[in-house]
């Protein structure tokens, strides 16, 4: 899914999360709507991918900012800054680094921070934030710097495992070949070369035979170094893909 479209919904969820809290009458109701929106996320997140418990989007921002707005009205509604909900802002920008591209995740934590402290300042006085409030502000680009860092980290080290399997999977196709150079060279020395030396004992009464024995024998050796040549050819990316589908479609079927 593009960035800018990714960016665009997340952006809508914190604008709507806001003006929806500017409105008396919708924000007295903002926890039944948190509870409302949540249950709602879970059916969907159900009906898709059809176990309640993943509730990591995978390439949809829809689901994505549906519960980021969910979350922006149970902490804004509760005190923002100084919610006794604030952690769960947490949880918010942890999803936010896993489904989001880096640049919109660091983006759509701006957006938070703007949107918490917009709401506390106007209800501080004087226009001044405790230093508790100040301090769960300044932690939210912190903690998302950190989850992405976290997420970089992981990637790598998914790409690493995935080039150790790729690498041993290179390995067993050499072997492969080397086995099967070996049955060609025991199959030629056992029986093709025998073969030859007999039939070149009578070179003129078995011109025909001898032509037939070595046109089988180029052939087989041209399959050989055919296969030989398509694995060797093969691009890695290709075969980091087919590990990769593999593991995926290993650990669905463990699920």
């Amino acid at each position: 899914m593009p960035a800018i479209k990714h960016a665009v919904l997340l952006t809508m969820s914190v604008l709507g999360a806001y003006l929806y809290l500017q409105v008396p009458v919708l924000r007295q109701y903002s926890l039944q709507a948190f509870a409302l929106i949540s249950c709602f996320y879970l059916l969907l997140q159900k009906r898709q991918r059809g176990r309640i418990y993943l509730i990591l989007p995978e390439n949809s921002s829809a689901n994505l900012a549906l519960i980021n707005f969910a979350f922006l009205l149970l902490t804004g509604a509760s005190g923002s800054l100084t919610s006794p909900f604030f952690a769960i802002t947490f949880i918010g920008l942890f999803f936010l680094a896993l489904a989001a591209p880096n640049a919109v995740a660091l983006l759509i934590s701006l957006e938070i921070m703007v949107f918490h402290f917009s709401l506390s300042i106007a209800v501080s006085n004087n226009f001044i934030l405790s230093t508790g409030a100040i301090s769960n502000l300044l932690a939210l680009p912190v903690v998302m710097i950190f989850y992405l860092f976290a997420k970089d980290q992981y990637q790598k080290a998914y790409r690493n495992s995935l080039l150790v399997d790729a690498e041993v999977r290179e390995l067993n196709r050499a072997q492969s070949d080397d086995v099967a150079v070996a049955e060609f060279i025991s199959s030629l020395l056992n029986r093709r070369l025998p073969m030859l030396e007999f039939l070149l004992s009578f070179p003129d009464k078995n011109k025909s035979a001898i032509a037939s024995e070595v046109k089988i024998l180029k052939k087989d050796l041209n399959v050989l170094t055919r296969q030989i040549n398509a694995k060797n050819q093969a691009p890695k990316e290709n075969l980091l893909e087919e590990v990769e589908i593999e593991v995926l479609s290993q650990k669905k079927d463990e699920k």
